[in-house]
């Protein structure tokens, strides 16, 4: 089942792999058309928030929980958070979020509609549209995006297994189509897995092992957020509505190239994949199955779709991209289509038969309605230049993961206030409770000794011992004062002295200080008291 013919590997199989220097090919990385590799998590409206920055609409990725934490003695952010009104929390964080302080990775949006239609569905307090949004794949610590190898390495895959799939078929084995077509599910199954066998032998020793590929990592800016958009053969078609994206851009990695490397196994004697009936898979055969599998199906697609009367400005935006595969260095460069809306004919054998099954090889889905997904060329360089562009890319990213740094702890400065200040609140409420009971505890206890002091006591002698207490009204003296003609002598007495030293003490004693009816009080209690 031999692909090339290059010489056995005078190796055997117990003899371990090797990646060696010779083995090591850096590229730099050309991305013609929008790239999309998705974290497999979509992101609401509490991860982010939309600004205008410049004229522009930017989306800032954010910690929204951290802003939370920092706003939870905000009422309405607490009333929000109590009742688990999410659609009232995304307005106020749309509101209120200081993206400079909250943001941890910045988006800008190529479409203003995109921004305005994210904007109005948040702000509408009747919708209950998720308002999601699909984010590149990140670095946890760094926060940059990264082109995850894996992703690239199953784009090579798909031309090498297209070629293998060809020669069971010459060779008279079942291909891959019949194996998964067979009635028997079963059988299916294990016809299935002997064929990935014959291609690529047992698990442990499966060939694609001999081919590794390192994640790619994207400098600040190098990714924007686009619309999703089908468009199908029939002009009138509505293409399935899709979340906007963040796709990696051409030209939008801020001036800086990008790199990234592969590393073949080279214990064969030279770098390449070697099969299990041991012939090679050399670098140049890569390319050469990459080249044609991938080319072939940009010409089909361009063809079946991009010539028709409604996608002349899709034609007219990919016209660039087809005149460089025109001129495309088949000893250094690979074609490869790389990430999510590739389409069933780029992810596939030749014998899919897409046009066969419902549903399939009907529609593409465009970057802003105007430019299909995935298309890249992988340009081998030398090592000096792969060191130089990836050391370049590194030093952006520090310079951003350092202003990410601080305005983090910006954050946990903004966090730790905000506890302060809710520690303090609760210790002053604490304080306060603790002086009310304190005060409620007294007028209990005071309430207490003076029924203990009344207790037998005439309403005369009542009305008297309440006007000695301290906390005694002018309502009380009016009361004692309206029982004096009601009183013997010796209580009168009593009466008149408990009166005078309360005008005294309210103010109310002084006759050209007081009104006319207080005088004739006054006068009353001295007539008694023999004044």
């Amino acid at each position: 089942m031999a692909v090339s013919s290059s010489p056995v590997r005078p190796a055997t199989k117990d003899t371990p792999r090797r990646w060696d220097a010779s083995g090591f090919l850096p590229f730099r990385l050309e991305v013609l058309t929008p790239v999309f590799v998705g974290s497999g998590e979509d992101l609401s409206p509490l991860d982010y928030v939309i600004r205008q920055e410049g004229g522009d609409d930017v989306l800032h990725l954010v910690d929204g929980e951290s802003w939370l934490q920092a706003r939870y003695n905000d009422s309405a952010v607490r009333a929000a958070l109590n009742s688990g009104d999410l659609l009232l929390l995304r307005r106020l964080m749309a509101e209120q979020l200081d993206a400079a302080q909250y943001s941890r990775a910045r988006i800008p949006v190529t479409l203003p509609e995109v921004a305005k239609g994210l904007r109005q569905r948040i702000a509408d307090p009747e919708s209950n549209s998720k308002a999601e949004i699909m984010p590149f794949v990140r670095n946890d610590v760094t926060g940059c995006a990264f082109l995850p190898g894996s992703s690239l390495k199953g784009a090579l895959s798909t031309p090498i297994i297209d070629a293998l799939d060809g020669l069971l078929r010459q060779k008279g084995y079942p291909d891959l189509r019949t194996a998964t077509q067979n009635d028997q599910l079963q059988y299916s199954r294990t016809l299935y897995t002997d064929t990935l066998k014959l291609m690529f032998g047992e698990i442990s020793e499966h060939a694609m092992q001999a081919l590794k590929v390192a994640d790619i990592t994207l400098p600040p800016q190098a990714t924007r957020l686009v619309a999703a958009r089908e468009a199908g053969l029939k002009a009138d078609k509505k293409g399935t509505p899709k979340p906007p994206c963040e796709a990696l851009m051409p030209s939008a990695a801020g001036g800086l190239p990008l790199y990234g490397s592969l590393h073949l196994d080279s214990r064969s004697g030279q770098p390449a994949v070697e099969l299990p009936d041991g012939s090679l898979l050399s670098r140049q055969r890569l390319g050469e199955l990459c080249n044609a599998f991938y080319r072939r199906r940009f010409l089909d697609e361009w063809q079946k779709f991009y010539a028709l009367p409604h996608l002349a400005r899709v034609r007219q935006a990919l016209q660039p991209v087809r005149e460089r595969l025109e001129r495309l260095d088949h000893a250094r460069e690979w074609l490869v289509r790389v990430g999510r809306y590739s389409h069933l004919e780029c992810v596939t054998v030749s014998r899919n038969a897409p046009g066969h099954q419902k549903g399939f090889g009907k529609t593409r889905t465009l970057a802003d309605g105007l430019l299909p997904f995935g298309w890249v060329i992988l340009h081998f360089c030398s090592p000096e230049d792969y060191a130089a562009g990836t050391q370049a890319v590194d030093t952006a990213i520090a310079t951003a993961f350092q202003q990410r740094e601080a305005a983090r702890a910006a954050r946990e400065a903004a966090l730790r206030e905000a506890l302060q200040q809710q520690r303090q609140r609760q210790e002053a409420a604490a304080r306060q409770r603790e002086a009310a009971e304190a005060e409620q505890r007294r007028k209990e206890e005071e309430a207490a000794r003076r029924e203990a002091q009344m207790a037998g006591l005439s309403p005369q002698e009542r009305a008297i011992a309440a006007l000695n207490f301290a906390d005694a009204d002018k309502e009380a003296a009016l009361a004692l004062f309206r029982l004096l003609d009601d009183m013997d002598g010796a209580l009168q007495q009593r009466a008149a002295v408990a009166l005078k030293a309360f005008w005294e003490k309210s103010g109310d004693w002084q006759v050209k200080k007081i009104s006319k009816k207080q005088k004739e009080k006054v006068t009353r209690v001295k007539a008694i008291l023999g004044e």
